[in-house]
């Protein structure tokens, strides 16, 4: 049963112009109303020394996040600039929580601190009682006048002390001692600590005086949009020499059908950049598609932009002579 309230916006994080979607039900929203199947390129963090399989937020693409703020479905905000605008305007209950989550790393980096300094108490201790019993070994093991004019039996008992040495695997091998202890923090340094929470700590849509930012689309974006309101998931095409790789479906289930690569409309094209997308895109069973804006004088008599979308697209193959 659904709900008639509407869905809030989703948020878009600009950061180093790069677009960032954080929440994972935006994630499930974008895949399956609007076609959107970014890459994840967070850090696992049961896992974070691999790069194989990738964690929140995803990366959309400008062309993602510009169709996106067109269809009124998602609005882009600039990290830089949030931030601090949302501290500085934080209420009393944001305050106690800030104040919660310092508390909570001050104990954590105390608990750090006194477990690294009985780590170091114990292995000095260790090392002082080995050097103990060294030295005891040591006088015990010096030999007396008597063992020295017994030449052989002297030879036979080393030898067979080598050979014991040699395969008893019970004995303890010297630790290593550090020479350079751990240095320890200084107290002003702060705890970073992320904590898990069952609703968003965000604003759900932006405000009068949140700075929103802009996008910054390549001159490409026309044939995007013409596609993605036609229904096509895309995404990346650099592997394929192209602009987008074009899917009838979720990517998951189906093979992509296009490569696809936008151009102005009056844009001169080079006839062997044709043929050459178009065998490549024929060996791996695609179409080369070509498309751009069409400019007014261009567009066809009793159409308007609205119906006719402004876009024309057109499919090359490689037919076999």
């Amino acid at each position: 049963m659904t709900s008639d309230t509407p869905r809030p916006h989703v948020r878009i994080s600009k950061a180093a112009n790069r677009y960032l979607v954080f929440d994972i039900d935006d994630v499930m929203y974008l895949r399956r109303n609007h076609s959107i199947c970014s890459p994840f390129v967070g850090t696992m963090p049961q896992a974070p020394q691999q790069s194989v399989f990738m964690g929140l937020p995803i990366e959309l693409m400008a062309e993602e996040a510009q169709v996106l703020v067109e269809k009124n479905v998602a609005y882009v905000v600039d990290d830089c600039s949030y931030h601090p605008a949302r501290i500085t305007a934080a209420g009393p209950q944001d305050r106690q929580y800030i104040d919660a989550v310092q508390a909570i790393t001050s104990d954590a980096e105390r608990s750090l601190r006194e477990g690294a300094e009985a780590r170091k108490a114990m292995f000095a201790n260790k090392g002082s009682s080995k050097k103990k019993g060294k030295k005891n070994v040591k006088t015990s093991d010096t030999p007396s006048s008597e063992d020295v004019i017994d030449g052989p039996s002297v030879d036979a008992d080393a030898e067979a002390a080598a050979a014991t040495s040699l395969f008893d695997t019970t004995t303890e091998s010297p630790v290593a001692t550090n020479k350079n202890p751990p240095v320890n923090r200084e107290a002003s340094e702060p705890w970073m600590a992320t904590l898990t929470t069952s609703d968003s700590l965000l604003a759900p849509s932006p405000g009068q005086n949140e700075p929103l930012a802009s996008v910054d689309v390549p001159p490409s974006y026309p044939l995007y949009a013409h596609l993605q309101d036609k229904g096509y998931f895309m995404m990346p095409g650099l592997r394929f020499g192209c602009d987008y790789n074009v899917y009838p479906g979720d990517p998951l289930r189906f093979h992509s059908h296009f490569q696809a690569t936008g151009f102005q409309w009056n844009e001169d094209i080079n006839v062997l950049d044709l043929v050459t997308a178009g065998r490549l895109g024929t060996n791996v069973k695609k179409s080369f598609l070509i498309g751009g804006k069409v400019e007014d004088e261009a567009m066809p008599k009793g159409k308007t932009e609205e119906t006719a979308k402004n876009v024309r697209a057109f499919s090359i193959e490689w037919a076999a002579m």
